[in-house]
């Protein structure tokens, strides 16, 4: 290529960045629909923590996951859903579950 092209595929992508993030600012229309889809993203976001979180409840280096230790993470996604409805916060919740998980292995000595 030469530095022309590069510099006409720079300028292209440089301006075709700028007026994606700038449209639901300066368009109306677009700032309602990115309202609409935070809205969805959020609950995406959950749906694949679930995912994650599911398969880590219940199973153990492939095996399904008996034991005391299932109980101890059960007590954390409790402990970590109710921060989360209470507070509204998800790092907060996801801390809070954690640490409630990490605390309750160490009591039990496990």
């Amino acid at each position: 290529m030469t530095n022309l092209e590069w510099l006409l595929a720079t300028t292209g992508a440089a301006a075709g960045t700028y007026v994606l993030r700038a449209a639901p600012f300066l368009w109306a229309p677009l700032r309602r629909a990115g309202q609409r889809y935070v809205r969805f993203l959020t609950y995406v976001s959950f749906a694949i923590a679930a995912g994650i979180v599911s398969k880590a409840l219940t199973l153990d280096a492939g095996r399904l996951a008996l034991g005391p230790e299932i109980y101890i993470k059960l007590i954390g996604l409790a402990v970590a859903l109710g921060c989360y409805r209470w507070l509204r916060n998800i790092p907060l919740a996801l801390f809070a579950g954690a640490g409630c998980a990490v605390a309750a292995k160490w009591l039990a000595g496990l």
